[in-house]
């Protein structure tokens, strides 16, 4: 599954967030879980949704992890704590807990985006500044350097490369 798009969306007073029909269309409970685990996102002011079934992969990939045993339980202690589980109702809404939209600044007005394997909700504001017309004007760009990397890669001799 991979989650591509970007929709305005309103938090209700109720702190509920309807996922995009867009997204709940690919969705499979047997293979993605019946909800999401919401994390603190890597930007400021933003949370991110993992399938629940996914967030359970990645949590045995930070297992082994390469990090010191004390980095290690740093990160994993700070990751799961302001973690949480998010059932869908029956209208694909989520119920955001309060306490990370406190946390996170996120107002009632947010986008909320695809991002391949997880889905990142924004400050409408923020969104609009990070993907104005500069960055809409640089993706060619940015298009072309990531392209450049895969094919080094398929060019490189051994099990990755060459393919």
């Amino acid at each position: 599954m991979v989650f591509t798009g970007y929709y305005e969306h309103g938090i209700d007073d109720k702190n509920r967030l309807a996922i995009p029909a867009k997204f709940r269309a690919i969705w499979d409970p047997d293979r993605h879980g019946k909800g999401f685990i919401i994390v603190p996102g890597r930007r400021p002011r933003t949370l991110w949704l993992y399938p629940d079934k996914l967030f359970s992969e990645l949590s045995a990939c930070f297992r082994s992890s390469l990090l010191p045993d004390e980095q290690q339980h740093d990160f994993e202690e700070m990751y799961y704590t302001f973690s949480d589980h998010l059932e869908m109702d029956s209208q694909g809404r989520v119920v955001l807990p309060e306490r990370m939209l406190r946390r996170a600044g996120l107002g009632k007005d947010v986008v909320i985006c695809g991002v391949k394997d997880h889905l990142e909700i924004h400050r409408k504001d923020d969104f609009a500044q990070r993907f104005g017309d500069d960055r809409w004007n640089s993706f060619g760009e940015v298009l072309a350097k990531a392209s450049d990397v895969v094919r080094r890669e398929e060019r490189q001799p051994g099990p990755e490369g060459g393919r």
